[in-house]
């Protein structure tokens, strides 16, 4: 497994610790979660230390060796904020590595887990977006998760494995502490300052709680079949309606305000269909957002509650952002 110290991998990793699955976690670092570290210093979790570029092939083949599956959830965000160069930092931090990986695991028996994202879909102008419509990503974290579709495919064809294409709609929950969308309303709202949405307010986006998409990724674990999956809920939530109802869940008195001259018709949605989901995998989203949200409120309100010295990333997760926050939901 990659990214199990991630924000979806954690939650991943103790599900799959709870089923009695062996699991060895690869990557240059066990990642930033405490729970995931307990784990691996407890023994329960065994950890490769390895490079970031995955070059170390003959210290990955022993460690997938008798691996029956690889679930991929990690995820090395750019360093530059140009188009042109984090595209480059796409294919060179997370196309590349994986590929490199995948190398390492040619002449086994395989079933490959990859976390995609709706994101590759584009700007489609049906709703919702359905695993069989053309992909048309248009930033480079998309076009960086296309290729790395492509490239399982080629690799998987040639390999003679399962593999299950997981297209997460954006992620939310308990854990979150990165600047998107979500903990950057919930940080305002509860430093009871308003936040300004000055562009994207009435796009439309399908948000899905992190155990309903750790609930999906079992599944794809657990039934080795070949597929592509949208994992999502197939509500959309316009960016001014969240604000609005984290606000209220928060009991904050200030309030978001967005640019009132922003037109409807130039919003954007992205949308998941699922029922090929539903049919395939058996899966079903169940936490609704309301829930959800409330959820995640009061675990940030532990944040701020316990001792400085018990969480030492409680100063960077509640950090205020003062701009409107990016949808850009990785694993």
């Amino acid at each position: 497994m990659t990214g199990g110290g991630g924000f979806v991998g954690s939650h991943l990793l103790s599900r799959m610790i709870g089923a009695g699955m062996d699991v060895t976690l690869i990557g240059a670092s066990i990642g930033r979660s405490r729970y995931t570290a307990s784990l691996v210093a407890a023994g329960d979790v065994r950890f490769l230390c390895c490079d970031r570029e995955f070059r170390q092939r003959d210290i990955l083949r022993r460690a997938l060796d008798r691996a029956d599956a690889l679930v991929l959830l990690g995820y090395a965000m750019p360093a530059s904020t140009l188009t042109g160069s984090r595209l480059l930092d796409e294919i060179d931090r997370n196309v590349a590595p994986l590929v490199r990986l995948l190398g390492a695991a040619e002449g086994r028996s395989q079933h490959i887990v990859f976390a995609s994202s709706l994101s590759v879909y584009g700007a489609s102008a049906r709703m919702p977006v359905h695993e069989k419509d053309a992909p048309a990503p248009e930033t480079p974290y998309a076009m960086g998760k296309r290729a790395c579709e492509e490239a399982i495919r080629m690799l998987a064809k040639a390999a003679g494995w399962t593999t299950c294409l997981l297209r997460y709609a954006s992620v939310y929950g308990p854990g979150e502490t990165v600047h998107r969308t979500i903990p950057s309303f919930i940080r305002a709202a509860l430093a009871d300052q308003p936040v300004a949405i000055r562009g994207g307010a009435l796009d439309e986006h399908d948000y899905i709680h992190v155990t309903d998409a750790v609930a999906a990724t079992m599944r794809a674990i657990a039934q080795p079949v070949t597929g592509t999956y949208n994992v999502g809920t197939g509500i959309g939530t316009s960016t001014a309606e969240l604000a609005a109802l984290v606000f209220r869940l928060a009991g904050a008195r200030a309030l978001p305000v967005r640019d009132a001259a922003e037109l409807p018709g130039n919003a954007a949605r992205l949308i998941a269909a699922t029922e090929v989901a539903s049919t395939e995998l058996g899966f079903t989203a169940e936490r609704g957002l309301e829930e959800g949200l409330a959820e995640e409120i009061g675990w940030f309100r532990s944040l701020l509650r316990a001792p400085a010295t018990e969480e030492p990333t409680i100063a960077a997760s509640l950090r205020i952002s003062a701009r409107a926050p990016g949808l850009e939901a990785t694993a």
